[in-house]
């Protein structure tokens, strides 16, 4: 396999809540993995000068952090995608403390990779999908601002041009004992 150079990675934290319902709550709709373990995971191989765009749950701040840096991987700045509904509105989420209307996603890197574009704003807006699923545009995004090889790490689905690992497309990463 050829070194990726960018990894995009929308990791299938472990909340251990117990929320009602038949599909709210990650543990419902996917099976999901300790913050130690996803420290753990077996990367594909990886270019010396690449970068890492790592989703992170607000109540896993610190967690998301320790699994970037396990990874080799130094956090350098973020990217913030506020929800919409399918009619333009404000997105009204979960949220232990706030209801959550937007997800950040930690842009980390390994050596010096290029930037393509200098022009990429922190901040976009998008209607959400399905759970934890992410929008095109976010791809977009990854691929003005970063070049490939590109590879999805815990994809939902395919995506033409990377290599995707995931649960639901048969193809996982093994973990390190």
């Amino acid at each position: 396999m050829t070194e990726m150079v960018t990894l995009l990675a929308d990791p299938p934290w472990r909340f251990g809540d117990k929320l009602p319902g038949p599909s709210r709550g990650a543990e419902k709709n996917y099976a999901t993995m300790t913050a130690l373990d996803l420290q753990r995971v077996m990367l594909p191989p990886i270019a010396g000068n690449a970068r890492l765009f790592l989703w992170r749950v607000a109540s896993m701040q610190e967690e998301a952090l320790a699994v970037m840096r396990a990874w080799g991987f130094v956090p350098k700045a973020e990217i913030v995608w506020v929800k919409k509904t399918s009619t333009g509105k404000r997105w009204f989420g979960m949220g232990r403390t706030v209801r959550m209307e937007h997800e950040v996603c930690l842009v980390g890197a390994r050596g010096r990779p290029p930037i393509l574009s200098k022009s990429v704003r922190s901040v976009f807006e998008a209607p959400y999908t399905l759970h934890s699923g992410k929008p095109d545009v976010f791809y977009e995004i990854v691929e003005s601002l970063s070049p490939g090889p590109y590879c999805e790490l815990f994809a939902r689905r395919p995506r033409a041009g990377w290599v995707s690992f995931g649960h639901e497309l048969g193809s996982t990463l093994e973990v390190a004992k």
